[in-house]
């Protein structure tokens, strides 16, 4: 019974990480970073003024931002100023700071993104209804 058990214990775990390796996912979120309440407010502040004044009046609080890491293993760009240059941060360990926005706005939450020395790589707006602006 044991056997069985362990043989079946193996089975399940097999098909697990079989699973789990064939996932189509190009995007990575994680807790890579960890911050002080201080550096908090310090990253938050740092997205919030890279921003443009129009997207800044978009944003519900300034001081108020979800921080995550993330890494992209795909293409993955983002804009990098007024002109709507953008940049492919494909495989780089960032910061994201994400900003609730007013209700009125056309826009979803506005997402800024930092590298580990605290350099705004850039930004991501998308527009409600639509895939990005």
């Amino acid at each position: 019974m044991k056997k069985l058990l362990s043989i079946l214990l193996i089975l399940v775990l097999s098909i697990f990480f079989i699973m789990m390796g064939c996932s189509t996912k190009e995007v990575v979120y994680s807790n890579m970073y960890s911050f002080t309440l201080e550096e908090q407010n310090q990253l938050t502040i740092l997205a919030y003024e890279s921003l443009d004044d129009s997207l800044q009046n978009d944003i519900i609080d300034s001081k108020k931002g979800e921080i995550t890491g993330f890494k992209s293993s795909g293409e993955f760009k983002v804009f990098t100023g007024k002109n709507k240059k953008t940049k492919d941060i494909n495989n780089i360990e960032t910061i994201v700071v994400t900003f609730a926005v007013i209700k009125d706005s056309k826009l979803k939450p506005i997402q800024v993104y930092l590298n580990h020395n605290r350099e705004v790589l850039g930004f991501i707006t998308k527009q409600k209804g639509k895939s990005s602006s």
